[in-house]
Order: C-alpha cells, then sequence, then structure tokens
C-alpha cells in the first residue's frame, strides 16, 4: 500500500512537471490522501497481539 502511495504522489509531480490539467493533478493527490489517511486508521485501530 506504501508503493501504490508513492507512486500516486510521484505521478501528481509528473503531471505538475508535464502540465497537464490542474484537474487530474488534484484528483491524484486526493486519491493518495485519502489512501494514507485510511492507512494511517488502519495501523492506529489494529491490535498489537504482544505476548510476553
Amino acid at each position: 500500500m506504501d508503493i501504490i502511495i508513492l507512486a500516486l504522489l510521484l505521478t501528481a509531480v509528473v503531471l505538475v512537471v508535464r502540465g497537464v490539467s490542474r484537474t487530474w493533478v488534484v484528483v491524484t493527490w486526493l486519491l493518495a490522501l485519502v489512501l494514507m489517511l485510511g492507512l494511517f486508521r488502519y495501523h492506529v485501530t489494529s491490535p498489537l497481539d504482544l505476548s510476553f
């Protein structure tokens, strides 16, 4: 999942450099943001299952 988020952010940067429509840049960035927040929520709410 981390790789997908980083690839989307890289894609957004490439779109900015190439001068593509601002709509595509914002959509790509927002998709990466949603995935990042979902991953953060998963990591925060998942149990650690530690046994000593």
